[in-house]
């Protein structure tokens, strides 16, 4: 996909419309014809507004941003028959879930660095309007940047891999006289009589940029990722989907899915130190080794063939995981089981029970090949164990203390559970997390093993962007409105407080065309969390999500299990716990590590192949969260002596603060949060939330399903259409 700097406004008074879409590094827009002939006279070169800036009849709702949790949303209230607008301010879509060629992604890097970040409107009366950031990527703040334009990138040093004229080498010495550079090299490549590699001697003026020798790093960044920039698509909040999640149902139920392609999560990597048996000793005492990259069980082959726990540790691992799949096979069975033995009252506890029969069945239905983590074979329930798992929940205990206190589990094993398996700590204190959230974030890992490959989890071709601009078009095609280049500025209020009207700002085109603000009336608005301004009374929030896009050379994460169908392909994800010792992280640090495979890179060529690392996490801003993404990458890369980082960029913006939004919380003012997801990697909570705010602007509707009227529309325009005639199907069909 690449960055339509063309793209207008985009708009519709209609409820058909036609969209041109497209795959990989071709632009897309959604284009819909207005069929409002009554504001004829009075509208705009828009079509959309009269000449006092309002829409006629108005919008039932107004969504703001095409993140992913408002596509999700667009898509559905479009099904509904809802009248839709959905603007953003950039040209592309996505906003913070976009996805973007390297080209475009260095562009708003340098657009960040010179934005003043001033705010013109911090004194607008909060009594008639509340003042609005123009979209979610305009609140990043950039971090750093590794680009061989910079200088420092491209200075030598002693120990450094550079490239010389007569092929790489190793910098032995470097001294600098009368500025002058005296550099001594080691040539890797050539072998002398006595077996030792010959020594070079160079010299070069201080600051000459053009030199002979330059670091390994921006010499292969010029020729092999510079070169071929558009084959990138880089994802600025990469997501994953549970093979068995409400993701991937809301995809297939609404036909999303026919938009986007999807390959699985070949494994999960946990970072950290191993757990080994003392050699010689007769005892089961352990030592710990250096933090390597180990793969994570995802079924009881690898439980027992995993060097990351004991010969003891693996049994207590497997008897916990037949009680959690016990839980999750009833969390399935059972539509009130979702949260089951935490409902108030005798009746409710007696339906959320994790009944020995359904367990049982169920079980044996689902004996399969894949699903190697569910029990071998029919056996019941303990029901000892259902009862302490019941009470733990009922009580709030900390999953933690949970894991440790009854089924004695090791910190390596808790690790396991809470961080690669569960990955529920992403956006609590582990203290705070608890065995209720922990076994229904486990429940839905389970039941996703082994239903579309060896992982639980789904990541899209041509980026996790992809499936922004799925959900837009599917909106668009139940004629939904898309103002692309136009955001937000304001929420308009009457005098009763509640939301009437968004105002737009303005824009001007590559022809002069200058568009000036507009008031676009609606019943409901829909915003990101982050696009509203923070009162200057309230604190902000200390805690902030730090993100890292790395460009790395080589395969990161060599798969012990390689065969003939993965091969080297990298679609890993990486977990690196809380408390590491170099890094000194609070939280944990999620990591995906993604190649050509998923079209996202481009191919190897001469032997040299690139890999995209992401890595997140959350932190206090004292604590230099940047930092820690930046000794992560070390430290991985040093675990494989073929990688090494060409390029990256890493930003961060303000976690949600509860207290930030005390002014909206009141729904009868018409207006609804879409949070942020953090730092999670799963695209589980978008689903969540979008349905969340379509049942209360929805109430009793279906979610990403056609009503009864949308239907009778859809049929009604497409009676007496004959695709053998249409002139673009036989034009895309010819040879």
């Amino acid at each position: 996909m690449t960055v339509n700097n063309r793209t207008k406004s985009m708009v519709s008074g209609g409820t058909t419309g036609a969209v041109e879409e497209s795959k990989g590094n071709e632009d897309l827009e959604i284009k819909m014809n207005s069929e409002d002939a009554v504001a004829t006279e009075k509208a705009s070169e828009e079509e959309l507004l009269d000449e006092e800036g309002l829409r006629l009849q108005g919008y039932d709702v107004i969504l703001c941003g095409t993140g992913l949790t408002q596509s999700i949303l667009a898509a559905a209230l479009a099904r509904a028959g809802k009248s839709i607008l959905h603007c953003d301010n950039n040209d592309f879509y996505g906003d913070m879930d976009a996805v973007l060629p390297l080209g475009a992604l260095t562009e708003w890097v340098s657009a960040s660095n010179k934005s003043s970040g001033t705010d013109s409107r911090e004194n607008v009366n909060l009594q008639d309007s509340i003042p609005l950031h123009a979209s979610e990527i305009s609140c990043v703040r950039i971090d750093s940047v590794m680009h061989p334009e910079h200088s420092e990138m491209n200075e030598v040093e002693k120990g450094m891999a550079v490239m010389t004229p007569y092929g790489r080498g190793i910098v032995l010495n470097y001294q600098v006289h009368d500025e002058i550079v005296n550099i001594t090299v080691q040539l890797d490549g050539w072998i002398m009589a006595d077996g030792r590699s010959p020594i070079a001697y160079f010299k070069h003026p201080k600051n000459e940029n053009e030199s002979e020798i330059i670091p390994l790093h921006v010499f292969l960044f010029k020729k092999y990722v510079q070169s071929r920039q558009r084959s990138f698509a880089l994802d600025l909040s990469p997501t994953l989907l549970h093979a068995d999640g409400e993701a991937v149902d809301g995809m297939i139920n609404s036909g999303v899915s026919e938009y986007c392609e999807f390959k699985s999560i070949i494994g999960l990597n946990l970072f950290m130190k191993t757990a080994q048996k003392r050699l010689g000793s007769r005892t089961t005492e352990s030592v710990e080794t250096k933090a390597v990259l180990s793969r994570v069980p995802c079924s009881k082959r690898d439980v027992f063939q995993t060097k990351l726990l004991s010969p003891m540790d693996k049994r207590r691992l497997m008897k916990f995981l037949q009680i959690a799949s016990d839980y999750a096979t009833a969390v399935a069975s059972t539509p009130l089981a979702s949260n089951p033995a935490t409902s108030q009252g005798d009746e409710s506890e007696s339906k959320n029970e994790i009944e020995e029969e359904i367990v049982t069945s169920l079980n044996e239905r689902q004996l399969q090949q894949g699903r190697s983590l569910y029990r071998p074979q029919n056996k019941t329930v303990a029901k000892s164990d259902v009862e302490v798992l019941e009470k733990c929940m009922k009580e709030g205990m900390p999953f933690d203390k949970y894991l440790s206190q009854h089924h004695k589990l090791s910190d390596h094993m808790k690790k396991v559970v809470i961080h690669a398996m569960a990955m529920g700590s992403h956006h609590a204190d582990v203290e705070e997390y608890s065995t209720k959230d922990g076994m229904n974030d486990l429940s839905k890992h389970l039941q996703s093993l082994g239903k579309f490959g060896g992982t639980a989890f789904l990541f899209p071709l041509y980026g996790s962007g992809e499936l922004s601009q799925a959900f837009c078009r599917s909106a668009a095609v139940h004629g939904a409105t898309y103002l692309l280049r136009r955001g937000p500025q304001s929420i308009h209020l009457d005098e009763a407080g509640k939301a009437v009207a968004v105002e737009v700002n303005g824009c001007a085109y590559d022809d002069n065309d200058v568009v000036s603000n507009k008031v676009i009336t609606a019943t409901n608005i829909v915003i990101p969390s982050q696009m509203l301004r923070k009162e200057s009374h309230v604190k902000k929030s200390a805690l902030r999500v730090y993100r890292r896009v790395s460009i790395l050379k080589g395969k990161l994460v060599k798969d012990e299990d390689a065969n003939e169908l993965h091969g080297s392909e990298q679609r890993h994800v990486i977990i690196i716990p809380p408390g590491d010792e170099n890094m000194k992280n609070k939280s944990v640090i999620n990591g995906i590590s993604l190649d050509e495979s998923v079209n996202i890179a481009p191919r190897q060529v001469d032997d040299v192949s690139t890999t995209i690392l992401y890595l997140s996490t959350i932190s206090e801003d004292a604590d230099g969260g940047a930092t820690m993404l930046e000794k992560a990458v070390k430290s991985i890369c040093a675990g494989s002596a073929d990688s090494m980082e060409l390029f990256h960029v890493s930003f961060s913006f303000e976690l949600d603060d509860s207290s930030s939004d005390a002014l909206l919380k009141k729904e009868e003012m018409g207006i609804h949060l879409c949070p942020s997801r953090g730092s999670a990697l799963t695209a589980e909570s978008a689903f969540i939330d979008a349905k969340s705010i379509f049942e209360k602007i929805c109430p009793g509707e279906k979610f990403l399903i056609l009503s009864k009227s949308m239907d009778d529309l859809v049929k009604e325009s497409r009676a007496g259409y004959n695709e053998e005639d249409d002139e673009e199907v036989k034009m895309l069909e010819m040879p």
